[in-house]
């Protein structure tokens, strides 16, 4: 992790400045740029929080940890979302692991200056409450997918999400349980995908060579 002051990111400022009406203060006064390298942990479900972020660019994941061990993606954090957005809230007791899919820029606000600050901000609060509820209505659509298409269109559409120019390589044992579907039908599936020239195997994952297509695939969930 590497932290810079807004002061002398002048070349992130195209980055931060969609979100500078955060708040009704300038958000220079409160924030930094903490930026991540692909595999690193934003936060650690053992070590909890103490930062606000602001994903600029970049993808993440946010695992939660079973108690045997394991653990299960529950959501994927793209451009504009927040991650600790809870623990200011004081609703997590425990964080959940965010790590960086690729190189991640974050907006980072520390909560233990400003966290009554953000709290007692009307500007701030109205546009929390829009971003929850919109996270919220996400994840009930996602979850109604999951039992009303089939798992050729939500794969098709889950490999345009969280593919990184062109490129797609989740693991297979996660993604399976993301998708609410066996790891053998997920298989059978890229199968299909794989049958229909839609993509090809390589060595670090699956290449997207028909995006049209996987588009078309994608779009038949919301049609």
């Amino acid at each position: 992790m590497k932290k810079i002051s807004l002061s002398n990111a002048q070349h992130y400022k195209k980055l931060w400045q969609p979100v500078s009406n955060l708040t009704s203060f300038q958000i220079e006064e409160i924030a930094h740029i903490e930026t991540f390298e692909k595999g690193q942990h934003i936060i650690r479900h053992d070590e909890g929080t103490e930062t606000l972020f602001i994903l600029l660019q970049g993808k993440a994941k946010i695992y939660l940890l079973h108690e045997d061990g394991k653990q299960l993606i529950v959501h994927f954090v793209q451009k504009g979302e927040l991650i600790g957005e809870l623990s200011l809230l004081g609703v997590e007791e425990r964080t959940k692991d965010v790590v960086a899919q690729i190189d991640c820029i974050c907006l980072a606000i520390p909560l233990a200056d400003y966290k009554e600050r953000l709290l007692t901000d009307i500007s701030f609060l109205q546009q929390l409450n829009v971003y929850l509820a919109k996270k919220m209505l996400n994840r009930t659509e996602r979850f109604g997918q999951g039992l009303n298409y089939p798992l050729l269109n939500r794969l098709a559409a889950f490999i345009l999400y969280t593919e990184n120019e062109g490129l797609y390589h989740e693991k297979h044992t996660e993604v399976a349980e993301y998708l609410s579907s066996s790891y053998r039908h997920l298989l059978h599936t890229f199968e299909q995908l794989r049958e229909k020239n839609i993509i090809i195997k390589e060595k670090r994952g699956y290449r997207i060579i028909d995006r049209m297509e996987l588009e078309r695939l994608a779009g038949e969930i919301k049609s």
